[in-house]
């Protein structure tokens, strides 16, 4: 069959309107209609083209910010709501740390949590050791009160390797560790780290523990 003949035989499989549509070149009898584009599609096309004017306007002959300057704008934006976090989050919630607190699984949760982080500090029953001992009363850097623990938790003391846990955990995990190792005042330790810092009585630990003679 040659091209003619194939020709005609797509003829007479073709609307009339079709018919019209169909362009004048074949290739190996196969031939195109010229349909539109759809609507969509010139909008789209179009419409980005008078867009991209004035966007080539602004960012090239107005020092419109570049990729860079959109960067830096965005970390200065961030650090911006960091510090402000941090700014809300140094403040003690008296009423949040009480709830948490009186809340065992909240407190029960402060414990594992003391096992994941505080351990290899402070041990496993937080009797001391590259850290200090945390169950007798001593403190160095807070008064052993909740509202003067928890600031130094939260920020740490890099001086005297404490990290800042902060960024590492929650507010409301900040407070459960607090509430545990409140209720391990007085904790009776067979292997204790001698004390470090000063002694503040509180209502498990009224008075300091007699050392052992060696």
């Amino acid at each position: 069959m040659n091209d003619d003949n194939k020709t005609d035989h797509n003829d007479n499989q073709l609307s009339e309107e079709d018919k019209a549509l169909l362009l004048d070149h074949n290739y190996d009898g196969i031939q195109e209609l010229d349909y539109p584009l759809p609507r969509w599609w010139l909008v789209t096309f179009w419409g980005a083209i008078l867009f991209s004017i004035p966007y080539f306007i602004y960012f090239v002959f107005m020092n419109g910010p570049s990729l860079n300057d959109s960067y830096n704008m965005d970390v200065k934006e961030i650090k911006k709501l960091q510090h402000n976090y941090f700014k809300e989050l140094a403040i003690f919630k008296p009423e949040v740390y009480a709830s948490i607190s009186q809340t065992p699984e909240m407190v029960d949760f402060g414990e594992k949590l003391f096992v994941q982080n505080c351990t290899p500090c402070h041990g496993p029953n937080a009797e001391g050791y590259i850290g200090p001992n945390l169950t007798d009363g001593y403190w160095m850097y807070s008064e052993g009160t909740p509202e003067t623990v928890y600031p130094f938790v939260l920020m740490g003391a890099p001086a005297a390797g404490m990290p800042a846990w902060a960024d590492k955990l929650s507010e409301d995990e900040v407070y459960a560790v607090i509430s545990y190792v409140m209720t391990i005042q007085g904790r009776e330790q067979v292997n204790p780290k001698i004390p470090q810092g000063e002694f503040f009585p509180s209502e498990r630990l009224p008075e300091p523990r007699t050392l052992p003679s060696e």
